[in-house]
């Protein structure tokens, strides 16, 4: 058996990222996702259209929520790090280096800070990203609700 490798088969994780459908900034960088998704891991849907059954008790209005296909719940910071960590390259490196570090509680509760840091000024960021030419100003409305 010498000089013979065995093929490993790669289990590809996918997982769903559920993000604010009236933010022009979550849909920016949900775009951004898709476009760096090479292997169309990620399935990005607005919270009107989330069909978890605890979906009522999770917080969609103020963070990004990421479940993955072992039904383990991501928010805020290590939801993100979590979309990251499954794409190639320097952001995948940097996704799973932040999941990694958020494993340390004061760590992680500085990530989330910055989180909605950037969460409670969404607006304001989303209209310098307009001016300078780098967000558009359309906003996607989801073509269904949740009822």
């Amino acid at each position: 058996m010498l000089g013979r490798t065995r093929k490993v088969k790669s289990v590809v994780e996918r997982f769903e990222l559920v993000f604010d459908g009236d933010c022009g900034l979550c849909h920016a960088c949900v775009r951004w996702l898709e476009r760096h998704d090479r292997d169309h891991r990620i399935t990005c849907v607005t919270s009107m259209q989330c069909t978890w059954s605890d979906c009522a008790s999770l917080p969609f209005a103020d963070t990004v929520v990421v479940r993955d296909s072992d039904g383990r719940t991501y928010l805020r910071s290590s939801a993100v790090a979590k979309a990251l960590s499954n794409l190639p390259g320097l952001w995948g490196s940097l996704g799973r280096g932040v999941l990694f570090v958020n494993e340390y509680a004061p760590i992680r509760r500085f990530n989330d800070g910055l989180y909605h840091l950037v969460g409670r000024n969404r607006g304001a960021i989303s209209n310098v990203l307009v001016r300078l030419g780098l967000l558009d100003t359309s906003c996607r409305v989801p073509s269904s609700h949740k009822s």
